[in-house]
């Protein structure tokens, strides 16, 4: 059941989210012709459009997350979708994986769109495609080799993820908890102060966790180190990532769709 959720889900958001994704491709299409008829004045404006779609991409992938998950459960189809023989985590794990598939290509997609119109400017005035490459290396001179480049990588992309599952839990958390009877009359103001109401908390708690248990990664030739007696803020290492603060968020989302699904069994209201 739950993948004909997910299935349904993916198909309703996906018209919300194709207009960027056409735009962006046609402006690819754009870029490529002027280079090819070298017309510079077209090649500088579609760059200039392609890095601001970079951003809409986002923001725009986190209203639909938003607007999506509201008018899901709590708006015009909440009835509908609260009537289906599955349970609220159900719901809730095919809406959350939904928006962070989303997330996550939004931000893929805007990371391709600088680093290509990185390569596509250095193009432009003629800097070869090894040059260039070297040029963007140069960001981690720092690091001792290939290998460690990797592990850093590694790590961050599983802090990313941590990131992008945090938001989604905040949102969701947030939206549903303004659903509630005590907030539903404040209508949106109640969202948005219980958003920032949670994520100033868990910023506060991050780093007062950070300072009194730091647990701290350093990368050391081609292996691995764990402190956990330096922080990654008292670190001047650039190969030093801080683990605190992602263990806390794995923890804290954990609670927050906890209690969101809490809330959607015994105390939403659905208009």
């Amino acid at each position: 059941m739950l993948g004909k959720l997910i299935k349904n889900e993916l198909k309703s958001s996906a018209h919300s989210m194709s207009s960027v994704y056409l735009a962006a491709v046609i402006t690819v299409a754009v870029m490529a012709l002027s280079y090819v008829l070298d017309i510079m004045w077209i090649s500088t404006f579609s760059t200039v459009v392609l890095l601001f779609l970079s951003g809409v991409a986002i923001l725009m992938t986190l209203v639909m997350v938003i607007s999506n998950f509201y008018k899901s459960l709590y708006g015009n189809q909440g009835y509908l979708s609260f009537s289906l023989p599955v349970k609220s985590g159900a719901l809730l794990a095919s809406k959350a994986l939904v928006s962070f598939f989303w997330i996550l290509l939004s931000y893929l997609l805007a990371i391709a769109i600088w680093v290509g119109g990185y390569f596509y400017a250095a193009a432009r005035i003629g800097q070869d495609k090894i040059t260039s490459i070297k040029t963007l290396l140069q960001f981690f001179d720092g690091l001792p080799s290939d290998k460690a480049i990797k592990k850093i990588l590694a790590f961050t992309v599983i802090m990313i993820f941590a990131q992008i599952v945090v938001l989604i839990a905040q949102i969701y958390f947030a939206i549903t908890l303004s659903n509630t009877k005590p907030f539903q009359d404040l209508g949106i103001v109640s969202a948005i102060i219980a958003f920032f109401a949670v994520f100033a908390l868990m910023i506060f708690l991050t780093g007062l966790l950070t300072t009194y248990v730091p647990i701290t990664l350093f990368i050391e030739g081609d292996g691995i180190a764990i402190s956990f007696k330096e922080s990654m803020a008292d670190s001047q290492s650039v190969r030093a990532l801080g683990l605190t603060g992602f263990f806390f968020q794995v923890i804290a989302s954990a609670a927050l769709f906890t209690s969101t699904s809490y809330l959607m069994n015994k105390r939403v209201n659905v208009k």
